[in-house]
C-alpha cells in the first residue's frame, strides 16, 4: 500500500468532511433508512435521532436524493416528504449524475461491493466524487470483544470487512482512483480505545473519497 494512501488525518464526524463537499451540490446518499428506525414500532428514530447521516446531510443539502433497498423505511421517509428512491444500489439506473456520491456505511452490507462501485461509475458526474466511510475491522476496541467474548464484534447484516488498503485496491480495480482517506474516531470509551492515540489503525472506522480515473 502506497504510504499516501495510508489515513494521516483522524476526524471526529464525517460531516468534518463532507459538509464542504456536499454544499450547494447536487447530492446522492445511499443508504439512508437506519436499520434502528426499520425495527421500531413508532418509526420515529429518524425523528429523535440527529446524528444520523442521512438527516445530517438533509439539513444542509435538502434536495439530496436518498436511496434505500428497505421498502418499509423508504415509505416513511417519503412521508416526510423527502427526496428518497427504493432501489438496489449495485443494479439501479437512475438515468442522471450527480456531483457527490455519499456511500455510508453500506458497502460493507453488500452482496458484490465491486458492482457496486462500477454502477456508481454511470451516476458521477466527470469531475464528481464518492465518499465511502466504513468500520474499521482492526479497532482497538474489538481487542476487547475477542477477549470478553472470544469474537470480533460483527453486524449481523454484514458481509465483509475493508480496510484502507483493501478499499483502495478494489477503488482501483473499479475504475476510481483514491483522493483522501480519513480515520473516523468519535469520542467514546477512552480506556478501551486508547491504543488509537499511538496508531492510527485502531481507529473506529475511516473515511475515503475518490473520483473517477482518469483512462
Amino acid at each position: 500500500m502506497k504510504n499516501s494512501l495510508i489515513p494521516k488525518t483522524t476526524i471526529r464526524s464525517r460531516m468534518e468532511v463532507l459538509t464542504s463537499l456536499i454544499k450547494d451540490k447536487d447530492v446522492l446518499d445511499l443508504g439512508v433508512v437506519d436499520y434502528r428506525e426499520r425495527r421500531r414500532d413508532d418509526n420515529q428514530y429518524f425523528e429523535t435521532h440527529p446524528t444520523l447521516l442521512f438527516r445530517q446531510i438533509s439539513k444542509i443539502n435538502p434536495g439530496v436524493t436518498g436511496v434505500d433497498i428497505d421498502e418499509q423505511g423508504i415509505e416513511n421517509l417519503l412521508a416526510r416528504e423527502f427526496n428518497v428512491i427504493c432501489d438496489n444500489v449495485e443494479t439501479m439506473m437512475l438515468d442522471k449524475t450527480f456531483d457527490v456520491i455519499v456511500a455510508g456505511e453500506i458497502i460493507e452490507h453488500l452482496e458484490n461491493p465491486g458492482l457496486f462501485l462500477r454502477n456508481m461509475l454511470k451516476h458521477i458526474n466527470p469531475k464528481g466524487c464518492i465518499a465511502i466511510s466504513t468500520p474499521n475491522p482492526f479497532y482497538a476496541k474489538q481487542r476487547h470483544k475477542i477477549w470478553r467474548y472470544n469474537r470480533p464484534q460483527v453486524h449481523e447484516d454484514h458481509t465483509c470487512w475493508f480496510d484502507p488498503s483493501t478499499l483502495n485496491e478494489l477503488l482501483h480495480r473499479t475504475g476510481w482512483e483514491t483522493v483522501d482517506n480519513y480515520w473516523v474516531q468519535p469520542r467514546n470509551q477512552y480506556i478501551k480505545t486508547w491504543p488509537r492515540l499511538l496508531r492510527g489503525y485502531f481507529s473506529n472506522s475511516f473515511l475515503t473519497i475518490a473520483k473517477k480515473a482518469v483512462s
